[in-house]
């Protein structure tokens, strides 16, 4: 599906009919976000949780992925950048916010303790993560070819949703280590495993956008 005025050239219809990038946008920023949240909520109680190591790894996929993919897949010939702000401006804010992140857990790292994973959940991490990212990029291939070339709007919502309420969960994961995992047994907290797949369902649209 695409829109254009009559004379004009036709555009492509973008994932939520929000202008190109637009979700990655919201969601690296929301990931960054989150991390922050971590951060802040762990400096009170000195120890950062395992999620903000797993989250770390994604943020530096996303930014790897944003930065290379942008000006060829974020709509360089669009007339609105993503999430209709000034051009350039998503890029400064997240650089600007990890930078600032670092900076922090530098300033703070005689304070704060890491929870530090098992090599092997580790690993089962990072592999999680990147099959996500390259299942993404191929199921959309396979779609995109199956339809002719053109990305049915449908799919770009369903990919779209799928990855911003993922984006939510983790939301709800930064309040429950925050405000109640510090005060429930180690063996009973919440949220232990949740992370792990609500992180692969974010790197999985990334990867559907490369």
């Amino acid at each position: 599906m695409s829109y254009s005025e009559p004379g004009q050239p036709t555009q492509p219809r973008h994932a939520l009919g929000l202008p190109a990038g637009s979700v990655r946008a919201l969601l690296a920023l929301g990931v960054l976000g989150v991390l922050w949240a971590l951060a802040i909520g762990a400096e009170h109680q000195h120890k950062l949780p395992l999620t903000f190591v797993y989250l770390m790894f994604l943020m530096v996929l996303i930014l790897a992925h944003y930065f290379a993919a942008h000006g060829s897949t974020m709509g360089k010939k669009d007339s609105t950048a993503a999430l209709g702000m000034p051009r350039g401006s998503i890029r400064f804010l997240l650089l600007f916010g990890y930078l600032g992140l670092a900076w922090f857990l530098f300033k703070e790292r005689g304070e704060l303790d890491f929870d530090t994973p098992p090599k092997a959940d580790l690993i089962l991490f990072l592999a999680l993560i990147l099959t996500g990212f390259f299942v993404g990029h191929i199921l959309t291939i396979l779609v995109r070819w199956m339809a002719g070339g053109t990305l049915p709007p449908w799919f770009q919502d369903i990919q779209a949703w799928l990855s911003i309420l993922s984006l939510l969960g983790l939301a709800i994961l930064v309040l429950i280590h925050v405000f109640i995992n510090p005060n429930v047994d180690p063996a009973y907290r919440i949220g232990v495993n949740l992370d792990v797949g609500l992180a692969t369902l974010v790197s999985f649209y990334f990867g559907a956008r490369s």
